[in-house]
């Protein structure tokens, strides 16, 4: 499937984000992941529970039901689940029918998001999710803002794609991204660790734009930016960078893009955002500024990637060429090819 050469999607044995921890509650979430149905939901001791999300009786979906303490009862029938999947309760009958217990997923919540285990249960190590407070989720001296969930109608590496891609901002966004035209042909560095890859550019001795100037009121001058996009497998991509005085190497604050990334199935994906900053801490305006840069790229993007997956499932016979800005993307493309073809082996 499009871009790999094998037909498996996308990787199981991963840990994925599931929702915004302000999404889980004492209700039933209902959710699409990696083609399957889930339902999460908070104990009443506030732990983030995932379960499958079709009752086994008669495939009723159960984010129509109830929670009942820490159980969940079925809407159809009355079939009750407890938070490890097992059926406790058949109204009808005493004792439940083999095979009746729901799928338990491990979960994690870390920086105010819920993370679900898709692939085996014993290889589901926590130590495997990213390190958010290194990205400013969780940490003290940082703000954050969440943005909307989004469900993309495209496949979820278009979106990796987009997000390793630093050239196509001063394009499509030319009109909203402040700058953004001064930086396309800086030359892009790639580093390369075992568990990332980051695409970065320095533009240097750069003019103050205007959202320079929102978020510094009282600086004056040039400025060095560093441009990143770094990508932590297939889950995880932050974007944003360092912003400098120019020609000093004095920092005048940092802001990332936090970007989440789960397939909901092989042609749709769920788009998770949370920013963080690390300046104009006490100037919650800052906060309303970002949200609102947000709600005006964010659909520049969809609209991108859901004309190119409208074309690949298309009967169009097209071809792909890549330039040397798509490097990152490509590498990101290659390592998570691996990852799947490791699983299938």
């Amino acid at each position: 499937m499009h871009p790999f050469k094998v037909e498996q999607p996308y990787p199981y044995q991963q840990w994925w984000i599931a929702a915004y921890g302000s999404e889980v509650k004492r209700e039933l979430l209902g959710r699409k992941i990696l083609g399957q149905s889930v339902i999460l939901y908070r104990t009443e001791n506030g732990e983030p529970v995932a379960l499958s999300g079709i009752c086994p009786h008669r495939s009723f979906p159960l984010e129509l039901s109830k929670l009942v303490g820490d159980n969940v009862q079925c809407g159809y029938h009355g079939f009750t689940f407890d938070k490890k999947g097992a059926c406790v309760l058949v109204p009808s009958q005493s004792g439940a029918p083999t095979n009746s217990s729901l799928r338990e997923f491990p979960v994690v919540e870390r920086g105010g998001l819920v993370w679900i285990w898709t692939g085996r249960r014993e290889a589901a190590d926590p130590a495997l999710i990213p390190d958010l407070e290194q990205m400013g989720l969780g940490t003290p001296g940082w703000a954050t803002e969440e943005h909307p969930l989004v469900t993309i109608q495209g496949r979820y590496m278009l979106l990796i794609d987009n997000l390793l891609d630093l050239s196509h901002a001063s394009f499509i966004h030319v009109d909203t991204i402040p700058g953004g035209d001064k930086v396309a042909s800086i030359p892009v560095k790639l580093v390369e660790t075992h568990n990332s890859l980051n695409v970065s550019r320095l533009g240097q001795n750069l003019p103050v734009n205007p959202l320079h100037k929102m978020q510094f009121p009282d600086f004056e001058g040039s400025v060095d930016q560093q441009f990143d996009a770094e990508c932590f497998g297939p889950a995880l991509i932050r974007t944003g960078g360092t912003i400098f005085v120019a020609g000093e190497g004095k920092e005048l604050g940092t802001q990332n893009f936090v970007h989440g990334i789960t397939p909901a199935d092989p042609h749709n994906v769920h788009y998770f955002v949370i920013t963080s900053r690390n300046f104009g801490l006490d100037n919650p305006a800052l906060g309303h500024i970002n949200r609102d840069m947000g709600t005006r790229i964010q659909p520049q993007d969809i609209q991108a990637i859901e004309a190119v997956e409208r074309v690949l499932q298309s009967n169009l016979q097209v071809r792909e060429v890549s330039a040397r800005v798509d490097t990152g993307a490509l590498k990101a493309r290659h390592r998570i090819e691996q990852q799947i073809q490791a699983e299938m082996a």
